[in-house]
Parts: structure tokens; sequence; C-alpha cells
């Protein structure tokens, strides 16, 4: 190989290192649950809680990582840039997501609460937590009621869901995601 082919090749390398290291780079914007764009309803601003809201309902969503529950943010969804509030949004820590629309019969997917809180959440995983040939991340739909203030769960009634990019959210869903070893 004579010095010019070598150089050249040297040239190419750098070249394309360099595009993937720069491909690689965050543009400070929070990564999205799922490699395709931000659901619309994440963009969608209602404003407040005034007359405007005519259907709310609240799914509960739980996370669990390698055995640690993962607390759900308060105010996701609040305050949000020049947002006061997006149609899905917590107040309290506890997991219970606030879906609030303008118009009825709106359908709205859990990715979309992903997209709105900056966290990644698809069947490959959630946050920087991916499945791998050693862990496996896996969604649970249930129904919850509330007794005495305390919310109740039937674990009779649980259901292993494999489409998490399509779950449509509705009141009293209880939602849980668990990533972990595979046993």
């Amino acid at each position: 190989m004579n010095k010019e082919t070598l150089f050249w090749a040297l040239v190419t390398l750098s070249a394309l290192a360099a595009l993937g290291y720069l491909l690689g780079q965050s543009d400070g914007e929070p990564l999205f649950n799922t490699a395709d764009e931000r659901h619309s309803i994440a963009n969608d601003c209602i404003g407040g809680h005034g007359s405007s809201v005519v259907e709310h309902y609240h799914p509960i969503l739980t996370i669990s990582i390698m055995g640690e529950n993962v607390p759900i943010p308060d105010n996701v969804g609040l305050n949000d840039g020049d947002c006061t509030m997006r149609p899905l949004h917590t107040h309290s820590g506890d997991g219970k997501i606030h879906a609030e629309f303008a118009e009825a019969g709106v359908e709205a997917p859990l990715e979309a609460f992903f997209d709105i809180w900056g966290k990644h959440m698809d069947a490959t995983g959630f946050d920087e937590h991916r499945v791998d040939a050693n862990h496996e991340f896996l969604m649970y739909l249930n129904t919850y009621t509330v007794e005495n203030g305390q919310v109740v769960v039937d674990s009779s009634q649980r259901q292993q869901i494999e489409d998490f990019e399509n779950l449509i959210l509705e009141d009293m869903q209880y939602i849980e995601l668990i990533y972990r070893e595979i046993a």
C-alpha cells in the first residue's frame, strides 16, 4: 500500500469516526420514548383546570427497575416551557396521571406521557435501562378501586401487555412497568 492510499484511508476513517461521534451527541433535548417523533398529544397545551376541560380521568403508573421503585415526579407536564398544563400530567409523586382534555373521546397512549416526562419508554426499555440478553422489560395492566382513600388492586386481574407503544390510557387503569434480570 502506497503512502497516498494510506493517507486517504486514514482521512476517510477519521471522518467516519468524527461523524459517528457527532451523530451520537445529544442536542440538549430530552429523549423521547421511541425512536420516532414526539406524540402530538405531548405537544398540546390545555392551559389549566378551567372550564375548557370536558374529560378528566386517572390511570396510575408504577415503575420498578431491578426491584427498586422509580418515583414518578411531581408536576410532570405542569409549567412545561411555555405551557401551563399538558393534557397528561402529574400533581404528586404517587404515580397518578391526570388525563385532562378539552374534548371528549381523545385516545391518549401511555407513550405520550413519557414524551411529556422526557423519558424513553417502549418495548426496548425505560430511560437508560434497555432489554438485552440478561434483562427484560415487562408491562402489566390491571384496574384499581379506591377504598377508604387507599388504592386497591385485584392481583387476580393482572394481565401482561406486549404492545407498549399503543396502550391507550383509561380511567382506573393500574399500569406496572418492570425492568429486571431474566429469571
